[in-house]
Protein backbone atom coordinates (compact mmCIF):
# COMPACT_ATOMS: atom_id res chain seq x y z
CA UNK A 1 0.00 0.00 0.00
CA UNK A 2 1.35 3.44 -0.31
CA UNK A 3 -0.19 4.67 2.48
CA UNK A 4 -1.07 3.27 5.76
CA UNK A 5 -3.29 5.89 7.31
CA UNK A 6 -6.70 6.18 5.73
CA UNK A 7 -8.74 9.16 6.90
CA UNK A 8 -12.46 9.00 5.78
CA UNK A 9 -15.40 11.42 4.90
CA UNK A 10 -18.40 9.37 6.12
CA UNK A 11 -21.14 11.03 2.99
CA UNK A 12 -20.92 9.76 -0.44
CA UNK A 13 -18.13 8.44 0.58
CA UNK A 14 -18.14 5.64 2.79
CA UNK A 15 -21.82 5.69 2.68
CA UNK A 16 -24.64 6.18 -0.27
CA UNK A 17 -26.48 8.81 2.14
CA UNK A 18 -27.74 12.07 -0.12
CA UNK A 19 -30.98 9.83 -1.48
CA UNK A 20 -32.02 9.71 1.93
CA UNK A 21 -31.25 13.15 3.43
CA UNK A 22 -33.60 14.41 -0.16
CA UNK A 23 -36.24 12.22 1.25
CA UNK A 24 -36.12 14.26 4.49
CA UNK A 25 -36.14 17.33 3.24
CA UNK A 26 -38.69 17.07 0.51
CA UNK A 27 -41.27 15.00 2.86
CA UNK A 28 -41.30 18.39 5.19
CA UNK A 29 -41.07 21.01 2.13
CA UNK A 30 -43.87 18.51 0.55
CA UNK A 31 -45.74 19.32 4.21
CA UNK A 32 -45.40 22.92 4.18
CA UNK A 33 -45.96 23.30 0.45
CA UNK A 34 -42.47 24.68 -0.29
CA UNK A 35 -40.84 24.46 -4.10
CA UNK A 36 -38.16 22.61 -5.32
CA UNK A 37 -36.75 20.28 -8.14
CA UNK A 38 -35.36 17.42 -7.08
CA UNK A 39 -32.04 17.72 -8.78
CA UNK A 40 -30.99 21.25 -7.99
CA UNK A 41 -31.77 19.74 -4.40
CA UNK A 42 -29.21 17.45 -4.48
CA UNK A 43 -26.66 19.67 -6.11
CA UNK A 44 -27.30 21.84 -2.70
CA UNK A 45 -27.16 19.09 -0.07
CA UNK A 46 -24.10 18.20 -1.28
CA UNK A 47 -22.44 21.62 -0.34
CA UNK A 48 -24.12 20.96 3.40
CA UNK A 49 -27.28 21.23 5.44
CA UNK A 50 -27.25 24.19 6.17
CA UNK A 51 -26.84 25.36 2.64
CA UNK A 52 -30.06 23.80 1.43
CA UNK A 53 -31.63 24.99 4.92
CA UNK A 54 -31.28 28.61 3.82
CA UNK A 55 -31.62 28.43 0.47
CA UNK A 56 -35.25 26.89 0.76
CA UNK A 57 -36.10 28.83 3.80
CA UNK A 58 -37.12 26.59 6.00
CA UNK A 59 -37.56 27.63 9.43
CA UNK A 60 -35.98 26.48 12.74
CA UNK A 61 -39.00 24.21 13.74
CA UNK A 62 -38.64 23.00 9.80
CA UNK A 63 -35.39 22.41 9.88
CA UNK A 64 -35.97 20.24 12.98
CA UNK A 65 -38.00 18.11 11.24
CA UNK A 66 -35.65 17.15 8.74
CA UNK A 67 -33.26 16.28 11.34
CA UNK A 68 -35.60 13.99 12.87
CA UNK A 69 -36.71 12.32 9.98
CA UNK A 70 -33.16 12.31 8.58
CA UNK A 71 -31.93 10.19 11.82
CA UNK A 72 -35.29 7.70 10.65
CA UNK A 73 -33.93 4.35 10.07
CA UNK A 74 -37.07 3.72 8.32
CA UNK A 75 -37.07 6.50 5.87
CA UNK A 76 -36.62 5.24 2.21
CA UNK A 77 -34.42 4.87 0.71
CA UNK A 78 -32.45 3.28 3.27
CA UNK A 79 -28.78 4.71 4.34
CA UNK A 80 -26.37 1.92 2.72
CA UNK A 81 -22.73 1.69 2.53
CA UNK A 82 -20.96 2.72 -0.89
CA UNK A 83 -20.70 -0.41 -3.32
CA UNK A 84 -17.17 -2.19 -2.12
CA UNK A 85 -16.23 -0.10 0.82
CA UNK A 86 -16.49 -2.79 3.22
CA UNK A 87 -13.85 -4.75 1.19
CA UNK A 88 -11.80 -1.92 1.15
CA UNK A 89 -11.63 -1.39 4.67
CA UNK A 90 -11.46 -4.99 5.79
CA UNK A 91 -8.45 -5.38 3.19
CA UNK A 92 -6.84 -2.27 4.95
CA UNK A 93 -7.08 -3.72 7.88
CA UNK A 94 -5.72 -6.95 6.94
CA UNK A 95 -2.18 -5.37 4.92
CA UNK A 96 -1.34 -3.36 8.61
CA UNK A 97 -3.10 -0.41 7.70
CA UNK A 98 -5.89 1.76 9.88
CA UNK A 99 -9.04 3.60 9.51
CA UNK A 100 -9.82 6.57 10.75
CA UNK A 101 -13.16 8.54 10.30
CA UNK A 102 -13.25 12.23 10.23
CA UNK A 103 -17.03 13.51 9.61
CA UNK A 104 -19.40 16.96 10.95
CA UNK A 105 -22.11 14.28 11.64
CA UNK A 106 -23.21 13.35 15.13
CA UNK A 107 -22.72 9.53 16.74
CA UNK A 108 -25.36 8.64 14.04
CA UNK A 109 -22.37 7.81 11.31
CA UNK A 110 -20.67 5.21 13.93
CA UNK A 111 -24.36 3.73 14.15
CA UNK A 112 -24.45 3.02 10.80
CA UNK A 113 -20.85 1.67 11.03
CA UNK A 114 -21.75 -0.64 13.53
CA UNK A 115 -25.06 -1.63 12.04
CA UNK A 116 -23.45 -2.95 9.12
CA UNK A 117 -20.23 -4.31 10.57
CA UNK A 118 -17.60 -1.95 9.48
CA UNK A 119 -16.91 -0.57 13.00
CA UNK A 120 -14.36 -2.92 13.53
CA UNK A 121 -12.06 -1.85 10.77
CA UNK A 122 -11.85 1.53 12.48
CA UNK A 123 -9.34 2.67 14.47
CA UNK A 124 -10.81 6.12 15.42
CA UNK A 125 -11.82 9.49 14.41
CA UNK A 126 -13.92 12.44 14.75
CA UNK A 127 -17.61 13.01 14.63
CA UNK A 128 -19.90 16.20 14.95
CA UNK A 129 -20.00 16.07 18.93
CA UNK A 130 -16.51 17.21 19.21
CA UNK A 131 -17.23 20.24 17.93
CA UNK A 132 -13.66 20.72 15.47
CA UNK A 133 -14.24 23.93 13.28
CA UNK A 134 -15.93 22.62 10.20
CA UNK A 135 -13.55 21.67 7.07
CA UNK A 136 -11.24 22.86 5.03
CA UNK A 137 -10.06 24.22 8.58
CA UNK A 138 -7.23 21.25 9.49
CA UNK A 139 -7.62 21.12 13.23
CA UNK A 140 -9.25 17.89 13.55
CA UNK A 141 -7.43 15.73 11.09
CA UNK A 142 -4.12 17.12 13.18
CA UNK A 143 -6.10 16.27 15.91
CA UNK A 144 -6.30 12.35 14.68
CA UNK A 145 -2.71 12.32 13.76
CA UNK A 146 -1.82 13.66 16.97
CA UNK A 147 -3.62 11.27 19.68
CA UNK A 148 -3.09 8.04 17.04
CA UNK A 149 0.48 8.87 16.27
CA UNK A 150 -0.08 8.96 12.69
CA UNK A 151 2.65 10.24 10.24
CA UNK A 152 1.14 12.87 7.76
CA UNK A 153 3.42 11.56 4.95
CA UNK A 154 1.58 7.88 5.20
CA UNK A 155 -1.69 9.60 5.71
CA UNK A 156 -4.53 9.79 2.74
CA UNK A 157 -8.21 12.30 3.39
CA UNK A 158 -10.49 10.98 1.26
CA UNK A 159 -13.61 12.69 0.63
CA UNK A 160 -16.41 13.56 -1.64
CA UNK A 161 -15.72 17.36 -1.98
CA UNK A 162 -13.03 19.61 -2.29
CA UNK A 163 -13.49 21.10 1.11
CA UNK A 164 -12.88 17.08 2.42
CA UNK A 165 -9.66 16.72 0.70
CA UNK A 166 -8.36 20.65 1.24
CA UNK A 167 -8.72 19.68 5.53
CA UNK A 168 -6.67 16.72 4.83
CA UNK A 169 -3.45 18.68 2.72
CA UNK A 170 -4.18 21.80 5.49
CA UNK A 171 -3.15 19.56 7.89
CA UNK A 172 0.08 17.84 5.65
CA UNK A 173 -1.69 14.61 4.29
CA UNK A 174 -2.07 13.70 0.62
CA UNK A 175 -5.95 14.14 -0.66
CA UNK A 176 -8.07 12.12 -2.72
CA UNK A 177 -11.40 13.27 -4.23
CA UNK A 178 -13.66 10.38 -4.32
CA UNK A 179 -15.75 11.50 -6.81
CA UNK A 180 -19.27 9.20 -6.14
CA UNK A 181 -22.00 11.71 -7.39
CA UNK A 182 -21.73 13.87 -10.51
CA UNK A 183 -21.73 17.68 -9.07
CA UNK A 184 -18.39 19.06 -9.79
CA UNK A 185 -16.27 20.26 -6.80
CA UNK A 186 -12.96 21.98 -6.73
CA UNK A 187 -10.34 19.14 -7.14
CA UNK A 188 -7.50 21.44 -7.09
CA UNK A 189 -5.63 20.44 -3.72
CA UNK A 190 -6.27 16.47 -4.72
CA UNK A 191 -3.15 14.51 -5.17
CA UNK A 192 -5.56 11.71 -6.79
CA UNK A 193 -9.44 11.51 -7.51
CA UNK A 194 -11.13 8.16 -7.79
CA UNK A 195 -14.92 7.06 -9.01
CA UNK A 196 -14.83 3.83 -7.40
CA UNK A 197 -14.09 1.28 -4.66
CA UNK A 198 -12.09 -0.51 -7.27
CA UNK A 199 -10.30 2.37 -8.87
CA UNK A 200 -9.07 3.34 -4.94
CA UNK A 201 -8.24 -0.19 -3.96
CA UNK A 202 -5.88 -0.19 -7.61
CA UNK A 203 -4.74 3.40 -7.20
CA UNK A 204 -3.29 2.38 -3.98
CA UNK A 205 -2.47 -0.97 -3.66
CA UNK A 206 -4.57 -2.42 -1.51
CA UNK A 207 -4.65 -6.26 -2.29
CA UNK A 208 -8.56 -7.12 -2.14
CA UNK A 209 -9.34 -11.15 -1.82
CA UNK A 210 -11.17 -12.35 -5.12
CA UNK A 211 -14.40 -12.92 -3.33
CA UNK A 212 -13.97 -9.44 -1.15
CA UNK A 213 -15.75 -7.69 -4.20
CA UNK A 214 -18.23 -8.96 -6.96
CA UNK A 215 -17.06 -7.71 -10.18
CA UNK A 216 -20.40 -6.94 -12.44
CA UNK A 217 -19.78 -10.32 -14.91
CA UNK A 218 -19.80 -12.11 -11.25
CA UNK A 219 -23.29 -10.44 -10.37
CA UNK A 220 -25.00 -11.21 -13.91
CA UNK A 221 -23.74 -14.94 -13.02
CA UNK A 222 -25.49 -15.06 -9.85
CA UNK A 223 -29.05 -13.18 -10.79
CA UNK A 224 -28.63 -15.39 -14.18
CA UNK A 225 -28.49 -18.53 -11.54
CA UNK A 226 -31.03 -17.40 -9.43
CA UNK A 227 -33.50 -16.58 -12.24
CA UNK A 228 -33.56 -20.12 -13.30
CA UNK A 229 -33.57 -21.72 -10.09
CA UNK A 230 -36.78 -19.18 -9.44
CA UNK A 231 -38.32 -20.21 -12.56
CA UNK A 232 -38.08 -23.86 -12.29
CA UNK A 233 -39.47 -23.61 -9.06
CA UNK A 234 -42.30 -21.99 -10.34
CA UNK A 235 -43.02 -24.66 -12.95
CA UNK A 236 -41.96 -27.45 -10.57
CA UNK A 237 -44.41 -26.22 -7.31
CA UNK A 238 -47.05 -25.21 -10.08
CA UNK A 239 -47.27 -21.69 -8.40
CA UNK A 240 -50.14 -18.93 -9.13
CA UNK A 241 -50.68 -15.65 -9.09
CA UNK A 242 -51.33 -14.77 -5.38
CA UNK A 243 -49.02 -17.35 -3.94
CA UNK A 244 -45.92 -16.56 -1.38
CA UNK A 245 -42.58 -17.90 -1.66
CA UNK A 246 -40.24 -17.89 1.09
CA UNK A 247 -36.63 -17.62 0.82
CA UNK A 248 -33.85 -17.96 2.33
CA UNK A 249 -29.99 -16.80 1.69
CA UNK A 250 -26.55 -16.38 3.20
CA UNK A 251 -24.11 -14.23 0.88
CA UNK A 252 -21.39 -15.28 2.86
CA UNK A 253 -22.10 -18.96 1.26
CA UNK A 254 -22.33 -17.22 -2.50
CA UNK A 255 -19.55 -15.79 -1.82
CA UNK A 256 -17.39 -18.78 -0.60
CA UNK A 257 -17.74 -17.88 3.06
CA UNK A 258 -18.82 -19.73 6.47
CA UNK A 259 -22.55 -18.38 6.63
CA UNK A 260 -23.09 -15.52 8.56
CA UNK A 261 -19.02 -14.68 8.45
CA UNK A 262 -18.61 -12.21 5.49
CA UNK A 263 -21.61 -10.67 4.24
CA UNK A 264 -22.07 -9.41 0.80
CA UNK A 265 -24.75 -6.60 -0.18
CA UNK A 266 -23.92 -6.72 -3.45
CA UNK A 267 -24.25 -10.46 -4.02
CA UNK A 268 -27.84 -10.25 -1.97
CA UNK A 269 -28.65 -7.87 -4.47
CA UNK A 270 -28.11 -9.94 -7.68
CA UNK A 271 -30.12 -12.79 -5.75
CA UNK A 272 -33.06 -10.64 -5.20
CA UNK A 273 -32.77 -8.97 -8.61
CA UNK A 274 -33.04 -12.42 -9.96
CA UNK A 275 -36.22 -13.36 -8.12
CA UNK A 276 -37.62 -10.87 -8.93
CA UNK A 277 -37.19 -11.15 -12.89
CA UNK A 278 -39.60 -14.14 -12.27
CA UNK A 279 -41.57 -13.41 -9.91
CA UNK A 280 -42.94 -9.83 -10.41
CA UNK A 281 -44.04 -10.65 -13.87
CA UNK A 282 -46.17 -13.36 -12.51
CA UNK A 283 -47.46 -11.21 -9.69
CA UNK A 284 -45.85 -14.38 -6.89
CA UNK A 285 -45.05 -12.36 -3.70
CA UNK A 286 -41.93 -12.82 -1.74
CA UNK A 287 -40.97 -13.52 1.87
CA UNK A 288 -37.10 -12.95 2.75
CA UNK A 289 -36.08 -14.77 5.56
CA UNK A 290 -33.84 -13.10 8.44
CA UNK A 291 -30.89 -14.82 9.92
CA UNK A 292 -31.61 -16.66 13.55
CA UNK A 293 -30.50 -13.08 15.12
CA UNK A 294 -34.11 -12.00 13.96
CA UNK A 295 -35.94 -15.30 14.80
CA UNK A 296 -36.23 -16.24 11.46
CA UNK A 297 -38.56 -13.13 10.92
CA UNK A 298 -39.55 -12.09 7.58
CA UNK A 299 -39.43 -9.11 5.36
CA UNK A 300 -42.80 -9.01 2.84
CA UNK A 301 -44.99 -6.41 1.36
CA UNK A 302 -47.53 -4.74 3.75
CA UNK A 303 -50.26 -5.52 1.29
CA UNK A 304 -49.58 -9.44 1.95
CA UNK A 305 -49.00 -8.86 5.37
CA UNK A 306 -52.21 -7.42 5.77
CA UNK A 307 -54.25 -9.58 3.31
CA UNK A 308 -52.81 -12.77 4.91
CA UNK A 309 -53.12 -11.52 8.48
CA UNK A 310 -49.71 -11.62 9.35
CA UNK A 311 -48.36 -10.27 12.84
CA UNK A 312 -46.68 -7.37 12.00
CA UNK A 313 -42.90 -6.89 13.84
CA UNK A 314 -41.44 -3.68 14.93
CA UNK A 315 -37.99 -4.25 13.66
CA UNK A 316 -35.80 -2.90 10.78
CA UNK A 317 -33.14 -5.29 9.59
CA UNK A 318 -29.62 -4.70 9.23
CA UNK A 319 -26.85 -7.22 7.73
CA UNK A 320 -25.68 -8.00 10.91
CA UNK A 321 -29.41 -8.44 12.40
CA UNK A 322 -31.28 -9.74 9.78
CA UNK A 323 -28.54 -10.46 7.48
CA UNK A 324 -27.64 -8.77 3.85
CA UNK A 325 -30.78 -10.65 2.16
CA UNK A 326 -33.16 -9.74 4.16
CA UNK A 327 -32.14 -5.72 4.18
CA UNK A 328 -31.66 -5.77 0.64
CA UNK A 329 -35.16 -6.82 0.64
CA UNK A 330 -36.56 -4.33 2.30
CA UNK A 331 -34.74 -1.30 0.62
CA UNK A 332 -36.43 -2.70 -2.34
CA UNK A 333 -39.78 -3.51 -1.22
CA UNK A 334 -42.98 -0.72 -1.94
CA UNK A 335 -43.66 -0.80 1.72
CA UNK A 336 -42.02 -3.79 3.77
CA UNK A 337 -42.91 -5.16 7.08
CA UNK A 338 -41.17 -7.46 9.40
CA UNK A 339 -43.36 -10.37 10.58
CA UNK A 340 -42.53 -13.34 12.87
CA UNK A 341 -44.59 -16.54 10.76
CA UNK A 342 -45.92 -17.32 7.06
CA UNK A 343 -47.28 -20.10 5.72
CA UNK A 344 -45.33 -20.28 2.05
CA UNK A 345 -46.62 -22.09 -0.70
CA UNK A 346 -42.67 -22.51 -2.13
CA UNK A 347 -39.58 -22.01 -0.62
CA UNK A 348 -35.95 -21.78 -2.35
CA UNK A 349 -33.03 -22.08 0.35
CA UNK A 350 -29.53 -20.95 -0.61
CA UNK A 351 -26.60 -21.27 1.75
CA UNK A 352 -28.70 -23.37 4.29
CA UNK A 353 -30.67 -20.77 6.04
CA UNK A 354 -33.36 -23.75 7.28
CA UNK A 355 -36.84 -22.61 5.75
CA UNK A 356 -38.61 -25.41 6.43
CA UNK A 357 -40.69 -23.53 9.32
CA UNK A 358 -42.09 -21.28 6.87
CA UNK A 359 -43.63 -23.92 4.36
CA UNK A 360 -47.10 -25.00 4.70
CA UNK A 361 -48.11 -28.54 5.13
CA UNK A 362 -47.03 -30.33 4.04
CA UNK A 363 -43.37 -29.77 2.88
CA UNK A 364 -42.38 -31.93 -0.32
CA UNK A 365 -38.31 -31.61 -1.16
CA UNK A 366 -37.02 -30.92 -4.86
CA UNK A 367 -34.47 -31.58 -7.09
CA UNK A 368 -33.80 -28.51 -9.60
CA UNK A 369 -31.18 -27.95 -12.40
CA UNK A 370 -29.22 -25.74 -10.52
CA UNK A 371 -27.41 -27.15 -7.53
CA UNK A 372 -25.82 -23.99 -6.64
CA UNK A 373 -25.93 -20.13 -6.99
CA UNK A 374 -22.15 -19.46 -6.52
CA UNK A 375 -20.77 -21.08 -3.79
CA UNK A 376 -23.97 -21.92 -2.35
CA UNK A 377 -26.12 -24.92 -2.29
CA UNK A 378 -29.18 -25.04 -3.35
CA UNK A 379 -32.38 -26.80 -1.99
CA UNK A 380 -36.20 -26.06 -2.88
CA UNK A 381 -39.62 -27.37 -1.64
CA UNK A 382 -43.16 -26.85 -2.38
CA UNK A 383 -45.88 -27.98 -0.80
CA UNK A 384 -48.87 -30.37 -1.08
CA UNK A 385 -52.48 -30.45 0.79
CA UNK A 386 -52.14 -32.84 3.61
CA UNK A 387 -53.34 -36.51 2.95
CA UNK A 388 -56.92 -37.06 4.99
CA UNK A 389 -58.94 -40.22 5.56
CA UNK A 390 -58.14 -44.35 5.04
CA UNK A 391 -58.05 -46.95 2.93
CA UNK A 392 -61.46 -46.07 0.97
CA UNK A 393 -60.73 -42.47 0.56
CA UNK A 394 -60.26 -41.08 -3.04
CA UNK A 395 -57.40 -38.75 -3.31
CA UNK A 396 -57.37 -35.35 -5.98
CA UNK A 397 -54.55 -36.24 -8.36
CA UNK A 398 -54.11 -32.35 -8.97
CA UNK A 399 -53.56 -31.90 -5.23
CA UNK A 400 -50.55 -34.51 -4.89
Amino acid sequence: MKFTSYIWDFDATLFDTYPHIAAAFETVMDKHGIKYEHEELLKTLYVNFRNCREKYNLTQEQYAEVLTLESSFSLMPAVSPIRGAAAVLRAICESGGRNFLYTHRDRLAWTYLRLWGLDKYFTGGVDGTMHFPSKPAPDAVEHICRIYGIDKESALMIGDRGIDVLAGVNAGCTGCLFMTHSVEDDASSASYTVKSMEEFASAFDIPLHESDMLSDSEASVIRAETAKAAEELCEVARLERGDLVVVGCSSSEITGERIGSSSSPEAAEAVLAGLMDVFEPREISIAAQCCEHLNRALIVEREVAKEKGYEILNVLPMPKAGGSFATMTWRKLKKPVAVSEIKADAGLDIGGTLIGMHLKRVAVPLRLSVKSIGSAPVSAARVRAPFTGGERAVYDIELL
